[in-house]
């Protein structure tokens, strides 16, 4: 009879602990929740864009860069194209002085897919020896401008870029 009692207890214990007090609110919502407004896809795509650029712009720098952020912001071949890149910098013992700039702009936006153009310019984005800070070549005289073509897409849970195609010199105007 004793283990009976105890039972009732520890079962009504839990169900008042289960029931809300007066005091506390109703966890159940009165009305569904409203939907919070996101940006448009075009925005989006073009944030993890320059997100992936100063994940790798800042690695670069580094002799052992860390890839984990990138995977943040881009995915497939993207994302093997500048890892690769940052890879053959470090087995040769360079890494980056400066960095680029970039003027992207969108040339086609579906829900879950966004084009975009860009004209890099990596003319202070300069190549240096890891040890001895020296460059490996000479500061440019002309301007370094290389068109970059970006497919960025939504995979359910972020924006990435899934598509990285980076142009020879000379092939934009800037």
């Amino acid at each position: 009879m004793r283990l009976h009692t105890t039972g009732v207890l520890l079962v009504g214990a839990l169900v008042v602990g289960c029931t809300p007090s007066e005091s506390e609110p109703d966890p159940r919502p009165s009305a569904p929740p409203e939907p919070t407004e996101q940006a448009p896809p075009e925005d989006l795509a073009l944030e993890a864009y320059t997100s992936m650029w100063d994940v790798l712009v800042e690695e670069a720098r580094k002799p052992e860069p860390d890839y984990s952020q990138l995977e943040l912001y881009a995915s497939g071949d993207a994302l093997a194209l500048v890892e690769h890149g940052l890879v053959a910098e470090g087995d040769e013992g360079v890494i980056a002085r400066g960095e680029p700039t970039f003027s992207p702009e969108v040339v086609s936006a579906e829900d879950t897919h966004v084009e975009i153009e860009d004209c890099m310019d990596s003319t202070s984005w300069l190549r240096e020896n890891a040890e001895s800070g020296e460059l490996v070549e000479p500061s440019p005289e002309t301007p370094v401008l290389r068109r970059v073509d970006a497919g960025v897409s939504f995979d359910g849970l972020s924006w990435r870029v899934s598509d990285l195609r980076i142009w020879e010199i000379g092939s934009c105007d800037g």
